[in-house]
């Protein structure tokens, strides 16, 4: 199909990340810093555009083309002198890693083009606000049933909603994830190369995380784990900046704006953000002020151990305090700055979504009890320990019974010894019950055991091995923070294993570090292939066979109509959602009820009705009141027929099309 000239004004915010890449990058800047600089810059950019189209109640087409044309074009401006692409030498074994990328990266790229959005949570509240805020102009909050369309932040979906108003479809969804996987690569290579890394272990690194079935899903869908991953392993790298010199202001906005980014895209990435800025602090206190204040920042190479942490005139975890009089103060005092500018950072990019869920319900939180829903409601050692263990577990099933047995046994004799239930229900989820028994590669649940094993064993040998450097053994402790924090607030449940991706991204410059290590020994050497070659099946093998989109098979990408790729989450309602559509437009209404029951789908009515304007007829958000039902001209059921007979007046006509969908009309 060839492409509409709304599809072509996608390519703006591509242009204007490119051209912002070559502007952000001085003659000593690497290239994989100034992506993640560009990134940060535009995605921190918009984010505040959209709060001030918000405000001015012009959320529409035509602002988001300005101003994505001025970005394009004053980002192209200065990035004029810059336009040159650096010379790369490859080796053998750099052209297969990379030959491998190519082919599972363009596998997705297939998928996420030629598959409609069908995530069962984007068809419940990721996709659903975002036809909200074009109907309403803004971003105020509105009357639902489904509350996680008001409470959950939206930095990830603030970016969709800039390829929803330019291409004027959902077309493009996939492209999100399937770009920020390639964000995160990106920063996990680099962590591996500010850690000593040469460039072995560096693609290594990425194929780690690349490669985990849970990421290679996640990349063709429309969920916001992937966009939050990529923020934190970005985070990782500013970070390690901070180890090797004295964070300029350009360094602290960047990671301000990463941090804020974190911060209003997911909740999960919090959890590891919080050590890698404790991390990132530490080091900025323990460098020389006198000698890396005039540090300039030097390019992290792309080969050899050279990259890894300094112990010259730029610092690093292995340098003292400075010894000149008032070092130790003016230390504290730009650091503690520094710090309030990271949370002056997160404030002005999460903070408005923040203050409307206030607004909403009295709490930035949300309803009461909806946190201790998702969240731990232990914190002591044992607990956390427990859940940890659990956590780990599930990213470690496999397709063998009798192994993930030993796991589970293991993890349950555990929590014995320790004292506590492995399925209290206040560290686990309602409906999930310890040890899960899912391994099939599917969006929601994949485990990925191969890469989970690499980073847990990579993480164990740097802490207790000896003779490390201090910035890979600080790294490690950070890494350990970041699970731990997870482990502390993330209730373990059979949805788990796409929460702690975060975390799980931070380990892989680990993995990377030990490989390259290895690699120089024949026999470990022999043993790393087959590993990643396992590595790399796993990810093939998801895009190839996974759920809900595949390319091969039953139910391929190639089989389905459009409308029966949106509904593989909900096969048996497809003919009834079209049924009540057809319904709803033979009949000329143009204002109509919903009433909708719990996490069921309101997307496919918003996408298929876009000359309707559809209204909750229930609501409960405090502050958005529903529509009165005399007010509509119909009522279309998404719910069991008992609450649809609480809602629609007695005198109208009810078409029930299923048990779940119906649409009623007055008498």
């Amino acid at each position: 199909m060839m492409p509409t000239a709304r599809t072509l004004l996608a390519l703006l915010p591509l242009a204007a990340l490119v051209f912002t890449a070559f502007a952000l990058r001085p003659g000593s800047l690497d290239a994989r810093q100034a992506v993640i600089r560009a990134a940060a810059t535009v995605a921190g950019v918009t984010v505040v555009f959209v709060e001030l189209l918000s405000l001015a109640g012009l959320i529409t087409t035509w602002p988001v083309i300005v101003y994505w044309v001025l970005f394009a074009g004053v980002s192209a401006f200065f990035a004029r002198r810059h336009l040159h692409v650096p010379h790369l030498v490859l080796r053998n074994w750099d052209k297969v890693l990379l030959s491998a990328f190519a082919a599972l990266v363009l596998a997705e790229l297939v998928l996420a083009l030629a598959h409609s959005p069908n995530n069962y949570d984007s068809n419940h509240y990721h996709l659903t606000k975002i036809e909200h805020w074009i109907a309403d102009g803004d971003l105020a909050p509105y009357a639902t049933v489904q509350n996680q369309q008001i409470i959950l932040v939206p930095g990830a979906e603030y970016l969709l909603l800039q390829a929803r108003l330019l291409t004027g479809d959902d077309s493009l969804y996939n492209l999100l994830q399937w770009g920020v996987s390639l964000l995160a690569a990106v920063a996990v290579s680099r962590c591996a190369a500010q850690l000593g890394v040469g460039r072995l272990g560096q693609l290594i690194a990425a194929a780690v995380l690349l490669t985990a079935p849970a990421v290679a899903l996640e990349a063709t869908s429309t969920q916001n784990d992937l966009v939050v991953t990529a923020w934190v392993a970005c985070a990782a790298s500013l970070a390690l900046d901070g180890a090797r010199r004295v964070a300029t202001a350009g360094d602290v906005l960047t990671l301000a704006t990463v941090a804020g980014l974190t911060a209003v895209t997911k909740s999960t990435g919090l959890m590891p953000l919080a050590p890698i800025l404790v991390f990132w602090g530490i080091c900025q206190l323990r460098l020389r002020p006198a000698r890396s204040a005039v540090t300039s920042e030097a390019p992290v190479p792309s080969d050899g151990p050279s990259d890894g942490p300094s112990d010259g005139p730029s610092g690093g975890l292995s340098d003292g305090l400075s010894d000149r009089a008032g070092g130790r103060t003016g230390q504290w005092l730009r650091t503690a700055g520094a710090g309030l500018a990271i949370v002056a950072g997160m404030v002005v990019l999460a903070g408005p979504a923040m203050l409307r869920v206030n607004d909403a319900f009295g709490s930035p939180l949300g309803p009461p009890g909806y946190s201790a829903s998702l969240s731990t409601e232990r914190k002591d050692p044992p607990a956390v320990l427990v859940n940890g263990l659990r956590l780990a577990a599930s990213t470690l099933t496999t397709p063998f019974p009798a192994v993930n047995g030993v796991v589970s046994d293991a993890v349950i004799a555990v929590a014995d010894v320790v004292g506590v239930n492995p399925n209290d229900p206040k560290i686990t989820q309602w409906r999930s019950v310890f040890p899960g028994t899912r391994w099939k590669p599917d969006e929601d649940r994949s485990p990925y055991p191969v890469q989970s094993a690499l980073i847990l064993s990579a993480l164990v040998v740097t802490l207790v091995w000896r003779r490390l450097p201090p910035l890979l053994r600080g790294y490690a402790v950070m890494v350990l923070g970041a699970f731990v924090m997870t482990a502390a607030v993330v209730k373990w449940q059979d949805w788990g294993n796409r929460l702690i991706l975060p975390a799980f991204a931070l380990g892989a410059p680990l993995a990377g570090y030990w490989a390259d290590r290895l690699r120089t020994h024949r026999a470990t050497a022999a043993a790393l292939v087959v590993v990643m070659a396992a590595a790399f099946a796993a990810g093939g093998i998801s895009v190839a066979y996974g759920q809900p989109r595949r390319l091969v098979g039953q139910g391929s990408v190639f089989t389905l109509t459009d409308w029966q790729e949106r509904f593989v989450r909900l096969p048996d309602q497809a003919v009834p959602y079209q049924q009540a559509i057809d319904a709803i437009k033979a009949s000329g209404v143009r204002r109509v009820g919903l009433v909708m029951d719990g996490d069921l789908w309101e997307y496919p009515l918003q996408i298929s009705l876009p000359d309707v304007e559809l209204v909750a007829v229930e609501s409960v958000i405090p502050s958005a009141p529903p529509a009165p039902v005399s007010s509509v001209q119909a009522i279309v059921c998404v719910s069991g027929v008992e609450r649809c007979a609480a809602v629609v007046p007695p005198a109208w006509k009810v078409q029930r099309f299923s048990a779940l969908v119906a649409v009623a009309f007055p008498a």
